[in-house]
């Protein structure tokens, strides 16, 4: 996930951003993909960082999302393989930060909104559930062979195609993941509260 401004806006910086942000609460306009949807969420949890508010503005998914900032100032994105620097609809965006725990392999000069001093870490990831009560040889073959694909050269670049990397967490490691995630997003959740 990315934090990208409109490059007609006076921001160099993140710090540039949170500065002007402070002095004019809710007076900057932030897009996302829906309430309570994978752009507010990470949002949320940027402002309360931050000590900043701003302005909503939901869209109808994350191309709506990612083109508001052309009318207005500020959007999150995924990185799907963009550069640094990059034109939608007719206006350059600058990416101005990642929201992952460590810089994308895509972006390695962009820093991460930790290095940066704002305690926010967000991305989408993808998990295998199966149903209470499955039996544990059916669970283990499940992770045997969920580990090997995951592994072959095929899958991860397909992964790289859409922008993405591959970041396999097996079972146990995976429930850690798990736990620390949703108290990130449970977070967020109650700092947005009810709409």
């Amino acid at each position: 996930m990315l934090l990208i401004v409109n490059d007609q806006q006076p921001y160099k910086t993140v710090k540039d951003f949170v500065d002007d942000a402070r002095k004019r609460p809710n007076e900057i306009v932030f897009s996302s993909s829906g309430l309570y949807g994978a752009l507010h969420l990470p949002a949320a949890q940027f402002m309360k960082a931050a000590g900043i508010e701003m302005k909503h503005l939901p869209t109808n998914g994350g191309g709506p999302a990612s083109t508001a900032p052309a009318r207005q100032q500020l959007a999150g994105d995924g990185l799907r393989g963009r550069p640094g620097q990059y034109t939608i609809e007719g206006w350059q965006s600058t990416s101005a930060g990642v929201l992952s725990a460590k810089r994308a392999a895509s972006l390695p000069d962009v820093p991460t909104l930790k290095e940066l001093g704002y305690d926010v870490e967000f991305s989408p990831w993808v998990g295998l559930f199966t149903p209470r009560g499955t039996p544990d040889a059916v669970i283990d073959k499940l992770r045997d062979e969920t580990k090997k694909a995951v592994a072959t050269e095929q899958f991860a670049k397909a992964i790289e195609n859409i922008g993405d990397v591959v970041a396999y967490l097996d079972q146990p490691d995976f429930a850690k993941f798990w736990d620390a995630d949703a108290k990130r997003v449970e977070d967020a959740v109650h700092s947005i509260g009810k709409i």
